[in-house]
């Protein structure tokens, strides 16, 4: 398993005369449909393919009825599910509405154990790849990963 990684040159927003610097970015290799999770699921459990996927399609719809509720969801070490409001700005209290509510949107917050599982993942530069060396990390024996906070 490792995540598919190329190098990318970006200008500093702030400073248009600052040199441009190199940063990685994530390449996705695709999407992964939820029946597709659901056969995996089976794979690891004693649930088929079918009761997998009707157990995902209850868990989303028991998180959508709580946060629609206002509670913040916590599925154990994976993470926290909750609803947030984006709104116009009124330059009074009283003048504030639920009409100026703009959006409701839907905040993750990974737990601890996602968080450290992401830490030891791999990287493969795609021009290594494309070149026919397919070692992880940046091919110099150095352990260069992003730490992600």
């Amino acid at each position: 398993m490792a995540i598919l990684i190329r190098a990318i040159q970006r200008a500093n927003p702030r400073d248009k005369d600052a040199p441009k610097k190199w940063y990685a970015v994530q390449n996705s290799t695709g999407l992964v449909p939820e029946t597709k999770v659901a056969e995996l699921i089976s794979d690891e459990t004693t649930l088929n393919p079918s009761e997998a996927l009707m157990s995902i399609r209850q868990l989303r719809k028991i998180i959508e009825r709580l946060m629609a509720d206002g509670h913040s969801v916590k599925l154990g070490d994976w993470g926290t599910f909750s609803p947030s409001v984006n709104s116009k700005g009124k330059d009074k209290k009283e003048d504030l509405k639920a009409t100026d509510i703009n959006a409701v949107n839907i905040n993750f917050q990974p737990g601890e154990e996602l968080k450290a599982a992401m830490q030891k993942v791999d990287f493969i530069w795609i021009d290594k790849l494309i070149e026919g060396k397919t070692n992880t990390g940046g091919g110099s024996g150095e352990d260069d990963r992003p730490v992600i906070e």
